[in-house]
């Protein structure tokens, strides 16, 4: 009898955890990286390696719940973790989620490894935020998110573990229609300001993509970054191609980054690649070159 009433008190703590969907999904990359400076080349192997617990539920009112648990190859958190709630009034996403830049960053950067993004320590130092709600659909194809994060007071204790010296807010919409998708956002932290727009064409295996942001300092220092990109897929094979620069409002430029990519999916989630990215301004910036192979599951 006192074993049939454990069984019973058991099962009762255990139905809640099996009720949601639980995965497990990961990736592993191993590149080899040569790096070539004005006086110097460098090269090394690198293993980048993590994983992803996800899990789905719903309410007993029909609100969807899911959330997931992102870990680094040594079992530690990666700060990545997130809870996710979605119904009639939208999607909102506590923990660690996109900000409204963030939202819009990265369409002209197709690359595994070689770095082709803003060189400043301003422009694209996006932060991810600890609260986000995307509004229902206001119309096809419309996307309107915002975003908010607390001043972090104590150093690590932020949620998305990107904490800010200053209350966060942003404001991204997007819009896509017929293979052509336009972005635009606003963010700011403190007397700190970002604003952009990102616009992405894709037929026929052909993708195109331009960047534009800007950052403003409480001093009232611009810095804008440009970019260009283009991909073409035929069958397995994918090239790329991508132009950043940099430059101050009215001033001189601060960087221009060229970056060349070849991606062959092996299928069955391998991808193989070959990719290398060269800066013609900053003379201490090295020229890139990587070949590895990533593994997505």
């Amino acid at each position: 009898m006192k074993k049939i009433i454990a069984i019973a008190v058991a099962s009762a703590f255990a139905a809640p955890a099996m009720a949601a969907d639980v995965s497990l999904s990961g990736y592993s990359e191993w590149s080899h990286v040569e790096k070539s400076g004005t006086a110097t080349t460098v090269t090394n192997a690198q293993m980048d390696t993590s994983f992803t617990i996800g899990f789905t539920t719903e309410t007993a009112n029909g609100l969807a719940v899911s959330g997931d648990i992102n870990m680094d190859a040594d079992g530690t958190q990666n700060g990545g973790n997130s809870l996710t709630l979605a119904g009639p009034v939208g999607k909102v996403t506590l923990g660690d989620d996109s900000g409204a830049m963030d939202s819009i960053d990265g369409a002209t950067d197709p690359y595994k490894v070689v770095d082709h993004d803003a060189t400043t320590n301003s422009v694209q130092n996006f932060s991810d935020a600890d609260v986000t709600w995307t509004l229902p659909a206001l119309a096809e194809g419309l996307t309107v998110k915002l975003a908010y994060s607390p001043k972090d007071t104590e150093s690590g204790a932020h949620s998305s573990d990107e904490g800010t010296v200053s209350d966060q807010f942003g404001v991204m919409a997007g819009f896509s229609v017929a293979g052509l998708g336009v972005k635009v956002a606003s963010q700011e932290v403190g007397t700190d300001k970002d604003q952009g727009v990102t616009l992405t064409y894709g037929i026929e295996g052909l993708g195109l993509a331009y960047e534009s942001h800007q950052n403003e300092t409480a001093a009232g220092v611009k810095v804008n970054y440009r970019a260009y990109g283009a991909t073409y897929s035929m069958g397995d094979i994918t090239f790329a191609y991508s132009n950043s620069t940099e430059k101050t409002s009215g001033g001189a430029d601060i960087a221009d980054t060229t970056a060349f990519g070849i991606h062959y999916d092996l299928g069955g989630g391998v991808l193989a690649f070959a990719e290398s990215a060269s800066e013609d301004i900053i003379s201490t910036k090295p020229d890139t070159t990587a070949v590895g192979i990533a593994v997505t599951f």
